[in-house]
Parts: C-alpha cells; sequence; structure tokens
C-alpha cells in the first residue's frame, strides 16, 4: 500500500501562496457610498424646496377657512339676535302705542 502524505500539487501550493501574499484590493463596504449619498441629499433637499410652499399655503388655507367658519357662525348668530330684539322692539312700539291709545280714549 502506498500512502499519498502529499495531497497538493506545486500548482495549488503556489496559488496558495500567492492568495496569502497578494494585497488585497477589493474591501466590501456596506451601506452607501459618498456619491450616493450626496445624491441622495440633493434630491431630498430639491423635493423639499418642491413641496415647502404647498405645505405652507395648504396650511394657510385650512387656517384661514376655519376663521372664516368660525366668522360665519357668530354672524348667524348676531342675525338671530337682530331678528329676535327687531320683534322684541315692535311689541313694545306696540304696546306702547295701546297705552297712548288707551290713556288718550
Amino acid at each position: 500500500m502506498q500512502t499519498n502524505t502529499n495531497r497538493t500539487t506545486t500548482n495549488e501550493k503556489s496559488e496558495l501562496l500567492d492568495f496569502e501574499t497578494k494585497p488585497k484590493t477589493k474591501v466590501m463596504r456596506l451601506g452607501l457610498g459618498k456619491n450616493s449619498l450626496i445624491a441622495s441629499l440633493a434630491i431630498l433637499i430639491i423635493i423639499l424646496i418642491l413641496f415647502a410652499p404647498k405645505v405652507y399655503l395648504a396650511n394657510n388655507i385650512y387656517y384661514a377657512s376655519r376663521d372664516i367658519s368660525r366668522l360665519q357662525t357668530q354672524k348667524q348668530l348676531l342675525a338671530e339676535a337682530k331678528h329676535k330684539l327687531t320683534l322684541e322692539l315692535e311689541q313694545l312700539k306696540i304696546k306702547h302705542l295701546n297705552e297712548n291709545l288707551g290713556e288718550t280714549y
């Protein structure tokens, strides 16, 4: 029986030595690169510039419409109060006329 103590060939040995002695040039990086980070920040800034006025105007319109609604409600209440006071004034005029006419007769 013949045992093979040398399992690797000379080519395999040289490749293994070359692999260990070669400088590792390619490094795995995780995350974003510098260029992609700058590009994503630029896109974010452009989106903010485009949509900030829309959000500002939408908020202003919302608060203005809320104020208009509040003022319309107050106007309706005041109109009802005016109508009620007008009716009371009419009743007082009629009562006053009745009292004045009752005294003269």
